[in-house]
């Protein structure tokens, strides 16, 4: 359980130096929890080093801090490689509007991973690969997607020529899904 006294001295102290953050399996006291966010968030908005960052079982406990989070990882600018993993399907939490939201922000991506969010009915994500984002791979697997699903992500793919890896498997899609 990380609290805000030591996120607040941790966290800026990484600032310009860290290249890597990976946030695995940590929990935040409740009471805390917006703050320790925002320390967080703030942090990431300023470590023009950091290249990658992995949140790994980290439940995010409402949009608007998946908001928060999301909208410091776009402002960065630097940060290539993301994952958001088992993070979005605990408490309700739009992931779908997460990963369409960094899709569709104008930013280079090597690397999406939003596996284990229980992610379905991704309207709004296959919109937003059909824009042709500048994204290499993207891991949607272990979700709740199913054939329409896929239907909506074969459609999109006709108009995108920068994505070079999918993953979808461990997913709802039946062999109908893949015709």
């Amino acid at each position: 359980e990380l609290h805000p006294s030591a996120l607040g001295i941790l966290f800026p102290s990484m600032e310009g130096k860290v290249t890597d953050i990976d946030m695995d399996r940590i929990r935040f006291p409740g009471p805390d929890v917006v703050k320790c966010y925002e320390i967080i968030a703030a942090s990431i908005r300023r470590n023009h080093a950091l290249e990658r960052l992995t949140w790994s079982d980290n439940w995010i406990p409402s949009d608007e801090l998946a908001d928060l989070l999301i909208k410091s990882i776009i402002e960065n600018r630097v940060i290539k490689r993301i994952w958001l993993e088992n993070s979005f399907n605990q408490s309700g939490v739009n992931g779908c509007r997460a990963l369409a939201a960094l899709m569709t922000c104008g930013r280079p991506f090597d690397l999406l991973d939003f596996r284990g969010n229980g992610l379905s009915g991704i309207d709004d994500v296959a919109a937003a690969l059909a824009t042709n984002p500048q994204l290499e791979r993207l891991l949607i697997r272990d979700n709740q997607l199913n054939d329409r699903d896929a239907d909506l992500i074969a459609q999109a793919l006709k108009q995108n020529t920068n994505l070079q890896e999918l993953e979808l498997d461990g997913n709802s899609i039946t062999s109908n899904g893949f015709e």
